[in-house]
């Protein structure tokens, strides 16, 4: 692993950083796989790949789940890597009907839970190129592309019946919990944002409570989540669905962004 004072070195060989955010390694793991990465670099709780994918000088970095962990995570991305764009991409619950596993949500409006918040217009001149860019771009196969309103959280949203509160609450297509502050650091850093979203889990769908499973560094406990299943049987049906459909979110991300930089 390298350490920090290694990044002139880093930075030196490369040129217009994109930087790719996911909270959890599954996210990213086919980004990973395909990758030609030149070094692990530790972030405090999260950690940072620069490489080479599809020729374009690429950071992946997993952030660990929540705002607070994304927030950090790229704040120090920022500060080591000062990356010309800032993807942000992984799992989202679908709010409505409308989305289901697989699809795929472009966030152009940002809502935070928090009452007080206004919504967030993802815009400006490079942002919108972005956007425009990945409009043209048709969704994988068996899937729809969306662009819309991508609500963050500070909790996993479990029930069916919470997720259709939020949706006639915030009327936002999809909500996940780490977005709002990837791109409030973006925005403060004038750096070229876009956000894309799979749908893991349909509005139907019930999740089971993964908070205990969370590790330091904000990733699923392997551990953890077993302990959980053994101890609560019933669960096994709710857990390997959920492995099913990320799968299949994870796969349809991987394609969509790697035509997206293709262009």
């Amino acid at each position: 692993m390298q350490k920090l004072h290694g990044k002139g070195c880093i930075l030196a060989a490369m040129n217009k950083i994109i930087a790719i955010l996911g909270a959890i390694s599954e996210e990213i793991a086919e980004i990973k796989k395909a990758m030609n990465i030149s070094n692990r670099i530790r972030l405090e709780k999260s950690e940072a790949w620069p490489g080479k994918w599809l020729g374009k000088d690429i950071v992946l970095v997993r952030t660990g789940i929540g705002k607070q962990r994304a927030k950090e995570a790229t704040r120090q991305l920022i500060a080591k890597f000062q990356p010309e764009v800032i993807i942000s991409l992984g799992y989202a619950g679908a709010l409505t009907d409308g989305m289901n596993v697989g699809d795929l949500l472009i966030a152009k409006t940002i809502i935070s839970s928090e009452s007080d918040s206004l919504p967030l217009e993802i815009e400006g001149p490079e942002n919108s190129k972005w956007l425009e860019l990945a409009k043209m771009i048709p969704p994988p196969d068996n899937a729809q592309l969306k662009v819309g309103r991508l609500l963050t959280v500070d909790q996993v949203v479990h029930t069916p019946k919470a997720k259709k509160e939020l949706a006639n609450r915030f009327q936002a297509e999809a909500v996940e919990m780490e977005t709002l502050e990837i791109f409030l650091l973006a925005r403060k850093n004038k750096i070229t944002f876009f956000s894309i979203r799979g749908i893991s889990d349909a509005v139907n769908h019930e999740l089971i409570d993964s908070t205990s499973f969370l590790s330091k560094d904000g990733e699923i406990s392997k551990l953890k989540a077993s302990c959980y299943v053994l101890t609560h049987p019933s669960s096994i049906k709710k857990v390997l669905s959920l492995q099913s459909h990320a799968k299949i979110a994870t796969k349809n991300l991987t394609d969509f962004v790697s035509k997206l930089l293709s262009n």
